[in-house]
């Protein structure tokens, strides 16, 4: 299972510290890129429909707090979580920047709370295991070339009973040809095209957009079958395939193959949710109770940390955890001196 790069996990961080720059800050950076106005209305819309998914899931006791968000960006979804829902947890993502918008767009929407926001990586959630009984993600799981030991991570730390929702993920379509580079997709540009010219860019363009120009994956061709083995593990599966015209098939155990095939074919995303085996049993605890440290990890143990003044604190190696800007940040000391090396000299990490 090929696991993300380090090249590509400096490539998110700087292109995010630039679009921070641009749609926060406001600073020219990209011309073709959504400016802050712009990305906000996206945003509010990007939350309306949060709010509703999350509701319906709620009223089946689905979405239980502690949450953890896994690729939060700008945390506009887990505000809906906080403050719509009143469901508490964490936003984590490995940009350090996009977390602290979230402080900007907690103030353009409106919202009183915001999240518990963590800086690391992915590949080693620093939750205990068997704790969170929800994890969420939406358009996350493509950043990395096999979605796999995402999911397997996301499994560890979700508790017996636990779910697991995945949305707006795309998978491959086997009726592509790739003959040019299309317009980016995160532009004005796409929205002048033509459908002739739609129809065109969908069998026989490239995906385009900057993130691409700084190393970050845009794995868009993730076959069905990686899917399957990724979401293997756990009990009860809900997962569906939606492709073009909204034609919609099973990911396991399709009762339409023509459906199936026509998803197969014409590719599109994946929705839905994943439960891990075992009964769940409510438990009244903060996500702050159930961080372990990344230092200790790496030697096999789950030390649990105290948050101090200034810092979150190994009760094992004593490691202190800088919280820059409301941000703490957990990683093992050697990621987090080759991704943020600056911050890293500041804390007292041990090697």
């Amino acid at each position: 299972m090929e696991q993300q790069s380090a090249r590509a996990q400096k490539g998110e961080i700087e292109f995010r510290r630039k679009l921070f720059n641009q749609q926060v800050e406001g600073e020219s950076v990209f011309e073709d890129e959504f400016d802050g106005k712009e990305i906000s209305k996206i945003l509010g819309e990007r939350m309306k429909k949060t709010l509703e998914q999350m509701t319906l899931l709620k009223g089946k006791n689905i979405v239980r707090p502690p949450f953890v968000e896994i690729g939060a960006e700008r945390c506009q979804r887990s505000l809906v979580m906080e403050n719509d829902l009143d469901t508490a947890g964490a936003a984590v993502d490995i940009s350090y920047d996009m977390l602290k918008s979230c402080d900007y767009y907690k103030g353009v929407f409106n919202k009183n709370k915001v999240p518990f926001r963590i800086c690391c990586d992915a590949n080693k959630l620093p939750f205990m295991t068997g704790s969170i009984p929800f994890v969420f993600c939406y358009q996350t799981l493509h950043h990395f070339p096999d979605p796999t030991p995402i999911v397997k991570e996301i499994y560890r730390v979700l508790s017996p009973g636990g779910y697991f929702a995945v949305n707006e993920e795309p998978f491959k379509k086997v009726l592509y040809v790739n003959l040019y580079k299309g317009k980016k997709i995160y532009s004005k540009e796409p929205a002048k095209t033509s459908k002739v010219g739609n129809i065109f860019n969908f069998f026989f363009s490239k995906t385009n957009c900057n993130e691409v120009k700084y190393g970050v994956i845009e794995n868009e061709r993730i076959p069905i079958g990686v899917w399957r083995q990724a979401l293997s593990g756990f009990e009860d599966k809900q997962v569906f395939l939606r492709a073009i015209k909204n034609i919609k098939s099973e990911l396991f155990n399709p009762t339409n193959y023509l459906k199936f095939l026509f998803a197969y074919l014409f590719g599109g995303e994946i929705h839905g949710i994943c439960r891990k085996p075992g009964n769940s049993i409510p438990k009244d605890i903060s996500i702050k109770d159930i961080l372990i440290c990344p230092v200790c990890r790496e030697t096999g143990q789950e030390s649990k940390l105290i948050q101090k003044e200034r810092g979150i604190l190994c009760s094992v190696c004593a490691s202190e955890f800088p919280i820059v800007d409301g941000i703490v940040f957990l990683f093992s000391s050697g990621k987090f001196q080759e991704l943020y090396p600056e911050i890293f000299n500041n804390a007292n990490i041990k090697k």
